[in-house]
């Protein structure tokens, strides 16, 4: 008998192999939702420092609108999304504790006043929870209204 495993594949196997490998991401493809997540973080950093706590949800229209225009998978506008309000909510947070303000102090309050357990991890995962819910339904609502308001063919 014959050992087909030492065998060199025809060229037709060959061929099939490389059709059926997923192609790498083009790095103009990940250039655009990085330069939009990198953009959304410092708005929705800023504005929290401000105290505009609703900035996740127009930046998530914005990268819902422009992925839809250019073509890119909900799927890059989604995870955009939602790492621009983790990082762009988390990140003051972080400087916040880092910087002596009593943020942990301030979750265990909040926390207790809602009836929670007094843990400060609960609220502050609470609290970037609704900065990604914000941002989730930003790009759900700039996809669908770009899809919406572009001409039919």
């Amino acid at each position: 008998m014959t050992d087909l495993r030492n065998q060199p594949a025809s060229q037709q196997e060959q061929q099939e192999r490389q059709e059926s490998a997923a192609p790498a991401p083009a790095p103009a493809a990940l250039s655009l939702p990085a330069a939009l997540g990198g953009v959304t973080v410092a708005l929705v950093a800023a504005g929290s420092l401000l105290g505009l706590w609703y900035l996740p949800f127009p930046c998530g229209l914005l990268i819902g609108a422009v992925t839809a225009v250019r073509g890119l998978r909900a799927r890059a506008a989604v995870l955009t999304g939602a790492a621009a309000a983790l990082a762009g909510w988390g990140a003051p947070l972080l400087w916040r504790a880092a910087t002596g303000e009593a943020v942990a102090g301030t979750a265990r309050t909040v926390a207790a006043l809602a009836g929670l357990p007094a843990w400060a991890s609960l609220v502050i995962a609470i609290t970037l929870l609704i900065g990604v819910v914000q941002a989730l339904l930003g790009v759900w609502l700039g996809r669908i209204a770009t899809a919406a308001l572009r001409p039919t063919r």
